[in-house]
């Protein structure tokens, strides 16, 4: 899978749950574990072709609100006995806890694993990227962990074609997410959510109209999203936006990007050159 379904996932965790407000930190954490969940895929996919060892794909569903980090400190730093109050990804700062994480994935260990410590520490389950911090804060002290590391099985990575690119962006670029995909899969009988996104992108790129309509809001921020995205891919930076958004008397650089992408989907020349 390329880089875009993955973006593709987490802007729909985000439009999905906009409406929760969960807690920042919350926010972060599971951005972070999304991130990593992508950084391990990829290298698991090196190791089935034979490349460098890492750990494999973590499989999971993407639910924002579940990923809700705890608020503890440490105080029993042996590696063998539970933890009585033990560190957590809201309490470390992100470079600290990047180091922690890429720790706890190169030796070895994986998600399961986590959720073994987790027994042991009487950690939160629902929260095992505090968990993984808290084993890779450990490791680097050179502290052994009470289990021994059983990774991840990596998979193989699956590739899209220029053409499937294309479907999965004019399904997103027009409004639609992973709810009304779901209803489009039930309609035309496709058991993959997936493969529907997919089907609706052909059918928009040969103009037709599909039998759901994506929600108003979704369909701002995609045209939104669709207009800065012409404006970078014209070699255009923020730099550039900001002078653009005095130029234009706008009130923030985003606004720029938008009304530059605007203009340029529109064939106009902008008042600066990239």
């Amino acid at each position: 899978m390329t880089e875009q379904p993955h973006r593709d996932q987490l802007r729909e965790a985000f439009e999905s749950n906009e409406h929760n407000t969960p807690d920042p930190a919350a926010v972060y954490a599971r951005v972070q574990e999304l991130s990593l969940k992508y950084k391990r895929r990829r290298r698991g996919a090196q190791i089935a072709a034979g490349g460098v060892l890492g750990a494999g794909l973590i499989a999971g569903a993407i639910n924002l609100p579940a990923f809700l980090p705890a608020n503890q400190a440490v105080t029993n730093t042996a590696a063998g006995l539970p933890a009585a109050a033990p560190a957590t990804s809201a309490s470390a700062s992100p470079s600290t806890e990047n180091e922690n994480l890429d720790a706890y994935t190169e030796a070895g260990y994986g998600y399961d694993d986590a959720g073994k410590l987790a027994k042991l520490w009487k950690m939160s389950d629902d929260d095992r990227i505090a968990v993984k911090a808290e084993a890779g804060r450990r490791l680097l002290l050179g502290e052994t962990l009470p289990i021994q590391p059983s990774p991840d099985a990596p998979v193989e990575e699956e590739t899209i074609s220029p053409t499937q690119e294309k479907q999965f962006r004019a399904f997103f670029e027009a409004g639609y997410s992973w709810t009304e995909a779901e209803k489009l899969a039930k309609i035309w009988n496709i058991k993959d959510p997936s493969d529907a996104k997919l089907e609706a992108g052909k059918r928009l790129l040969a103009g037709q109209t599909l039998p759901v309509k994506p929600q108003k809001a979704n369909v701002t921020a995609a045209l939104e999203e669709k207009r800065a995205n012409a404006f970078f891919r014209a070699g255009y930076d923020v730099s550039d936006a900001v002078k653009l958004a005095k130029i234009w008397n706008l009130k923030d650089a985003w606004g720029a990007k938008v009304e530059g992408g605007k203009r340029i989907l529109a064939g106009q020349t902008l008042p600066i050159q990239p």
